[in-house]
């Protein structure tokens, strides 16, 4: 089987206290699956395409239950490496309560993703596009070679590139995510990132993000077809090459939870090049499916095609 698009990199078990509970003082804990790159898989599954996630994970029954929630979701998980020692990564989340701000935990350091992440290259073959992101390059410098040899290997089988930089603070610098997500976005064919991370990391700050996503395109994405920057409530700005400029609007949402709306962001963008679709229907699709993903909890979008089409239309509004 040819896979549209193929993705690479880790997933974690994700475990919050109910109702916005304090950890110090749960009895118990919420558990979802979760992993930028599955959970791009996860959306683009939903939508109908053929798609299927590399990562590594141990042979226990996390292990499996992580690989589990990715494959019922539909995506194909015979990419994935089990290993007899390592462990699956954690996270904790507290969700807060407006004045209290939503706390994240981590406890992936060991995991069998950063010790063993690999890849058959076959499953690239055919394929259309082949994402990742920045996470993967600052787990390990095992998982960053494993990264950039994927993009290689995509490459070299006529797939194109998506990198989502989505740096995370927790796992190291931002001139040491600058000097190693750089590398992959330079050569990069479709790349997204967050206005705050176009600041943090690559230092270009400024109010004007339509100036922000072309001097991000130039100077670290000068390969890219289309770069993407998601500017919170300003909505998103995308440069084609060519330097043309689309903006869309932030589509409102009530948000239950706000974890996984990045990623789909980037799975609406990938789905809607699949379709031919041009940048402003581009970015309206993407917005539309991050807004969706904000409705329902856990960190994997459930929107059928059928619901993006509703709320573009307003049906779903209506019901």
């Amino acid at each position: 089987m040819e896979f549209e698009v193929v993705t690479m990199g880790e997933t974690m078990l994700r475990l919050s206290p109910p109702a916005y509970g304090r950890l110090e003082h749960a009895d118990a804990l919420d558990l979802h699956v979760g992993g930028a790159e599955s959970n791009v898989a996860v959306a683009l599954a939903r939508l109908g395409r053929r798609v299927a996630w590399v990562s590594a994970l141990p042979d226990t029954p996390l292990g499996r239950r992580v690989s589990g929630a990715v494959a019922a979701a539909g995506v194909d998980v015979s990419g994935v490496r089990f290993t007899p020692d390592g462990r699956v990564g954690l996270y904790f989340v507290e969700f807060g309560a407006a004045p209290r701000a939503t706390e994240v935990h981590y406890d992936r350091a060991g995991s069998s993703c950063a010790r063993s992440l690999g890849f058959d290259a076959a499953l690239l073959d055919g394929a259309r596009f082949a994402v990742l992101s920045g996470i993967t390059l600052g787990l390990s410098e095992h998982a960053r070679e494993a990264a950039l040899a994927f993009a290689t290997a995509a490459r070299a089988r006529g797939a194109e590139v998506v990198v989502d930089v989505n740096y995370r603070a927790r796992l190291w610098g931002p001139d040491a995510a600058r000097e190693a997500t750089a590398e992959l976005t330079r050569e990069a064919d479709i790349v997204v990132c967050s206005a705050r991370d176009a600041s943090t990391v690559f230092g270009l700050a400024g109010g004007d993000d339509r100036a922000t996503v072309k001097e991000f395109a130039a100077r670290f994405a000068p390969a890219a077809r289309l770069v993407c920057l998601t500017c919170m409530d300003r909505g998103s700005v995308a440069v084609e090459r060519g330097g043309a400029v689309t903006a869309f609007p932030e589509v409102a949402a009530t948000v239950v939870d706000r974890f996984g709306a990045g990623d789909a962001f980037v799975a609406g963008v990938v789905d809607s090049l699949l379709g031919g679709l041009d940048v402003a229907d581009t970015l309206a699709f993407a917005a539309r499916l991050a807004a969706l993903k904000c409705t329902v909890a856990g960190d994997m979008s459930l929107a059928s095609r059928a619901d993006v089409n509703a709320l573009a239309s307003g049906d779903l509004l209506r019901r």
